[in-house]
């Protein structure tokens, strides 16, 4: 007997500010808040999830309470959260606290100084929980035992209100069975694929879903649900997943697009170096040339693509385009060994919430319906998949029922591009890590209708982990996904079949190993006529136009950091009027300009004047960060000076 499942929204309203913590800092604060790829406040699910695990533990007489997040090694938690998000993006406001040197003496104590940045009260966070409908009593009464989140709770910060209100999905259409099955994904919380099995203090993750994860993620949610013949289908090998590469933008149609890791022969330019004062985060952007290694002209100034590189176009009429989807560093901590004293520290790389993903089913068709039927739930959106380290939610945004690919029409010479890693043993039974014209000539067995050319190849590890088992794989080298080979002769043509068929090289092909590509010309080549950059290129920090300005103020007024003895602000004094501009005083430039005291004189000084009127000029909400950089500048000039009179 199964149970039904339900989707609520859980919105979190902050009654006082609040500090969710996100283990960094920096710009002179100790302890900066979380942000999403947006930049805007987060409050991370394994935060929600601690609190409510704390609530549980409270109420001691409630066993199903205790039981509503799992047990180790035993139960599973069904409950799945997102973290919460806003929609708002409020201004900080920064806390200082230091410690006193006794509980009778209010004097602080030395080295205790900490600047905490907080979200104001008032913001609205708004998150969803997938849970089956007989554990939402026991949510509900949770909820009810929260009211607070983040740090310093104890101490009255961040009191907060928690409600639920439920979701009414309306499920999209999952008929129209063929061999082959695209999925649009998208993953709802930052997602970690672990690329190595060995981490250091740093957990690395992959940039995209590889197809053993997905298909291990596929199969534990069918047997999950009791559906053990279906998830046969996918570990038998009957039915085939792709690896589900990321997509820089939501695509408007899923039969039309291509994505792939770039080629390796997909070279390019090396930056050349910026002179002057002005750093290179604050040089405006350049396209990025791209050009294939066997053909560019004067090739020492190459360098070969970044790990994370791929090339995308919507459509087959469109240009190919070169991104790289957005990834983060997220500090973690914890207690592996509960009587362990300090928390362990570490990070963990994660690939930024809401990345599009697509992915590929291939299989018989009647193998595809039986298992469209029992993964209908996730297929229609009521559902979410568990992917990655933690089980990040994933939803399938869209589908698309496809017939079988399109044979590409190259010519006698074409190039053979793999588009994930590609699994092949010797005589000797040992994994390969480098193709020979003989070892690729006995797979594809055209019996001397291909000849091959030129090669770039690498060669990379393979791990995995079975979650039933709960137990290592045993690593495999693998020729490295985007290597490339020139194929030429009569039997190209029958190597496109192959491809259009779905019939790939080497071994474990149904979790995504071994698909290749065939094209006439190397796919992301920046075209002479048309140079197009990379999709979503670094925007400019609008603070980056603030810091160019102002060091053309300081360029027309460089006397003011000069040591001759002239009467003129001091640093302190730069900096005592960035701190009234920081706190929105309307008076803090008339004051000086028109002063009444005698230390206030020093501001008639002629250039200082001028800064003072260019600030003026300026919108009042953006004075402070107009003279925090000049204040920059002229300390930067300050130093050089004492530097020469030191000499």
């Amino acid at each position: 007997m199964t149970n039904s499942w339900v989707r609520y929204r859980l919105t979190a309203e902050l009654l006082s500010d609040t500090h969710p913590g996100s283990g960094s800092g920096g710009d002179g604060v100790d302890s900066l808040i979380a942000r999403d790829r947006y930049g805007r406040p987060v409050i991370w699910a394994s935060h929600v999830e601690g609190v409510l695990r704390d609530a549980a533990r409270r109420l001691k007489g409630n066993a199903a309470a205790r039981c509503f997040f799992g047990c180790a090694g035993g139960q599973r938690q069904h409950a799945v959260f997102t973290s919460l998000y806003t929609q708002e993006d409020p201004k900080s406001r920064i806390w200082r606290s230091t410690a006193r040197k006794a509980f009778d003496n209010r004097a602080p104590k030395d080295d205790t100084l900490r600047a905490i940045e907080f979200v104001p009260k008032g913001t609205k966070f708004f998150g969803e929980v997938e849970l089956p409908e007989s554990d939402l009593p026991v949510l509900q009464r949770l909820v009810k035992e929260v009211d607070a989140l983040g740090s310093g709770r104890a101490s009255g910060s961040g009191r907060v209100k928690l409600s639920l209100e439920k979701i009414e999905i309306e499920p999209q259409s999952t008929d129209g069975a063929t061999g082959r099955l695209l999925l649009l994904l998208k993953n709802r919380d930052p997602l970690c694929i672990t690329a190595t099995a060995m981490p250091t203090n740093l957990i690395p993750s992959f940039p995209f879903v590889p197809g053993r994860a997905l298909l291990g993620t596929i199969a534990d949610w069918l047997i999950t649900e009791g559906h053990q013949d279906s998830a046969s289908l996918l570990t038998s090998g009957c039915i085939s997943v792709s690896d589900a590469l990321p997509l820089p933008e939501m695509p408007a149609s899923l039969e039309a697009v291509e994505v792939l890791p770039a080629p390796l022969s997909l070279y390019s330019e090396k930056p050349a170096g910026a002179a002057g004062e002005v750093p290179w985060w604050a040089q405006p952007v350049t396209p990025t040339q791209r050009f294939d290694v066997w053909s560019a002209q004067g090739g020492k100034n190459l360098k070969r693509p970044e790990d994370d590189l791929f090339i995308y176009r919507p459509s087959p009429d469109d240009s190919w385009r070169t991104f790289r989807p957005a990834r983060r560093v997220r500090l973690r901590n914890g207690r592996p060994d509960p009587k362990q004293a300090d928390v362990s520290l570490f990070a963990i790389e994660q690939i930024v919430e809401e990345t599009p993903f697509l992915a590929e089913l291939r299989g018989a068709p009647e193998n595809m319906r039986r298992l469209a039927e029992r993964l209908e739930p996730v297929l229609s959106g009521s559902r979410w998949l568990r992917v990655g380290r933690g089980g990040a939610p994933v939803e399938v945004v869209r589908l698309a029922w496809v017939n079988e690919a399109p044979k590409s029409q190259p010519q006698e010479k074409a190039l053979l591009i793999l588009i994930s890693d590609l699994l092949v043993r010797d005589e000797n039974l040992r994994w390969r890590t480098v193709l020979d014209k003989a070892t690729l000539q006995g797979m594809l067995g055209e019996n001397g209708q291909i000849q091959f050319g030129k090669s770039l190849q690498d060669s990379v590890m393979v791990h995995g982990f079975n979650g039933t088992s709960r137990l290592w794989r045993m690593p495999a080298a693998a020729i490295r996904r985007g290597s490339v080979f020139e194929v030429s002769g009569s039997g190209v043509g029958k190597l496109a079949e192959r491809a259009a068929k779905g019939e790939w090289l080497g071994e474990r092909t149904h979790e995504g190993f071994g698909r290749f590509r065939l094209d006439t010309a190397l796919p992301g080549v920046t075209r002479e006529q048309q140079v197009r950059s990379e999709i979503a290129p670094r925007p400019d920090d609008p603070e980056d136009t603030v810091a160019a300005e102002t060091k053309k103020w300081f360029d027309q007024h460089k006397i003011l950091a000069q040591m001759d003895g002239e009467r003129k602000p001091s640093l302190s004094q730069w900096m005592d009027l960035v701190a009234d501009l920081e706190r929105n005083d309307a008076r803090a430039i008339e004051q000086r300009l028109n002063p009444t005291t005698a230390g206030a004189r020093n501001w008639k000084h002629k250039d200082a004047a001028e800064v003072l009127n260019r600030l003026k000029d300026v919108p009042l909400e953006q004075r402070a960060v107009y003279a925090q950089y000049f204040v920059r500048w002229l300390r930067v000039g300050l130093r050089a000076n004492q530097d020469k009179e030191a000499v």
